[in-house]
């Protein structure tokens, strides 16, 4: 009977998230603010060379590398473009990358995989931006944020983490992130990068599980934006775009699916999901990061609106209901020092849980002596 009862309120719950995202996405805009998204998405999406359909109803373009829309940035009119950094760990390469897209779906040589901005995106971008959520993505800036997370505060540039993947329950207009941050600065200037997945229904107008990035070079507030919805992230692979589905799900005391992370810095900031590089982030985008980031934070983060209960954040269960197969973890991680990658040990790791009696994070050791894992999570259904 619990089962059944459990399974009928997921379905209420899903019901009514997919009423709330059809008024978010369905609600009246003008003339002239629909005449400004046309304007905006000639802008944002660049003719395509070639153009593929998800099974989850994305369309996935190939567009010239060089007129990708990271170049309408300012600061990067006159960027050449990297095809891979000189220096990288070498232990970054050993780790598979998921396979996300079918084996027809690649980009011809010269192109890059973008995933196309509708004006449904705008709108609901737009809708963020109107409940504050806009901002809200890192432990310890944001004001409506509940977080399970572990801090390295020290000199570094990079970091490397594997996290297992979940599809936890949230509905519009909140979020749950599984995500490494890098960041310097004081917080009105705060440099943030952020990687890793996300549920995030009012920003893909889907629960599915997505790949997830955010950036700012001045605390949020007038520049940086999720995956492509500005101008910045040069993308260089022809076969992984941010914002794809991460469908390979754990399963609660069952198979855990994950992936790696790393954002490494070699004169620009890189993302590597597994073996791959996606593209990276031009350090002349940043002033406290142009060199080097001072903070490494990974772990979990949900966000909802004021008063609004806050959704559940990885497996759903607190670490203490049990570790192996069961918990949310991020294990393997290791902080870049621009030769080596090294496992920081505990004395230099500081937890921070926003709400203990709704979240949890703790350490836990890892398969090497010199590792330290986090295991976190929580069912949530707290008030910020």
């Amino acid at each position: 009977m619990a089962t059944a009862a459990t399974r009928a309120m997921k379905t209420v719950l899903l019901l009514l998230s997919v009423l709330i995202m059809f008024g978010l996405s369905h609600a009246v805009i003008s003339e002239e603010e629909n005449l400004e998204m046309e304007r905006q998405l000639k802008i944002i999406n660049k003719p395509p060379i070639k153009s593929f359909k998800t099974d989850y109803g994305d369309i996935l373009d190939c567009i010239d590398i060089y007129k990708q829309h990271a170049f309408d940035h300012p600061l990067l009119k006159d960027h050449k473009v990297q095809t891979r950094p000189k220096h990288v760990p070498k232990s970054t390469m050993e780790s598979e990358s998921p396979r996300l897209l079918p084996d027809n779906i690649k980009c011809p040589p010269g192109s890059v995989l973008i995933r196309r901005t509708t004006k449904e995106d705008l709108i609901m971008a737009n809708k963020m931006k109107t409940l504050g959520l806009n901002h809200a993505t890192n432990p310890g800036v944001a004001p409506d944020a509940n977080t399970a997370a572990v801090r390295y505060t020290k000199h570094n540039f990079g970091a490397r983490t594997t996290m297992n993947v979940w599809g936890p329950t949230t509905l519009p207009p909140q979020a749950s992130f599984a995500n490494l941050w890098l960041s310097s600065g004081p917080s009105e200037k705060l440099n943030v990068i952020q990687a890793g997945w996300a549920v995030f229904p009012l920003f893909f107008h889907s629960h599915t599980t997505r790949l997830l990035t955010y950036w700012t070079g001045d605390g949020y507030n007038t520049t940086g934006c999720f995956n492509y919805n500005c101008p910045g992230f040069v993308q260089i692979n022809r076969k992984i775009s941010l914002g794809l589905v991460l469908d390979q799900l754990s399963v609660y005391n069952g198979t855990q699916r994950d992936i790696q992370i790393s954002l490494i810095k070699n004169a620009n900031w890189w993302l590597q999901l597994g073996n791959q590089f996606i593209g990276y982030w031009p350090q002349r985008l940043f002033s406290y990061m142009s060199d080097h980031a001072d903070n490494a934070v990974w772990g979990g983060l949900v966000i909802s609106p004021p008063n609004e209960l806050s959704p559940a954040m990885g497996s759903g269960h607190f670490p203490k209901d049990g570790l192996q197969n069961k918990s949310a973890y991020f294990k393997n991680t290791q902080i870049w020092d621009g030769t080596n990658l090294t496992y920081p040990s505990r004395d230099q790791l500081v937890l921070s849980v926003s709400r203990p009696d709704c979240y949890e994070a703790q350490f836990a050791p890892g398969v090497a002596p010199t590792t330290v894992d986090l295991f976190y999570g929580g069912p949530g259904q707290c008030h910020i």
